[in-house]
């Protein structure tokens, strides 16, 4: 059984920036955890791919005048989302301990702008 992807979109698009930004940060969390234990390395893929997608559907909602900090995060964020799918094998394989590190700076780096 395959993910619906607009069904998740929907019921994300429902929530305020708050609860949106805060489920990216719960799957960067997440990732930072599966990294550390070594351990469902494919769930970990998984939760790139869905974060990708919530910044997708995150990203064209902003105002960039009232919340153009918020953008170029998530901007920024989908560019190393981008670079880890590229070469996860690798990147699971031998440096899970650096992907780990910089998904939990990625998680206080958004939850700095949820504060705010």
């Amino acid at each position: 059984m395959g993910i619906n992807w607009d069904t998740l979109k929907q019921r994300y698009l429902q929530a305020n920036r708050a609860a949106q930004l805060e489920t990216i940060t719960l799957n960067l969390t997440r990732i930072q955890t599966l990294a550390n234990s070594g351990e469902d390395g494919q769930v970990a893929r998984h939760l790139v791919r869905e974060s990708q997608h919530l910044i997708e559907w995150t990203v064209p909602t902003i105002d960039l005048e009232t919340d153009f900090q918020i953008a170029t995060e998530l901007v920024d964020l989908q560019r190393q989302l981008s670079e880890w799918k590229l070469d996860w094998d690798k990147i699971w394989e031998s440096d899970r301990a650096s992907l780990g590190r910089v998904a939990q700076q990625w998680s206080d780096r958004l939850q700095i702008c949820v504060a705010h």
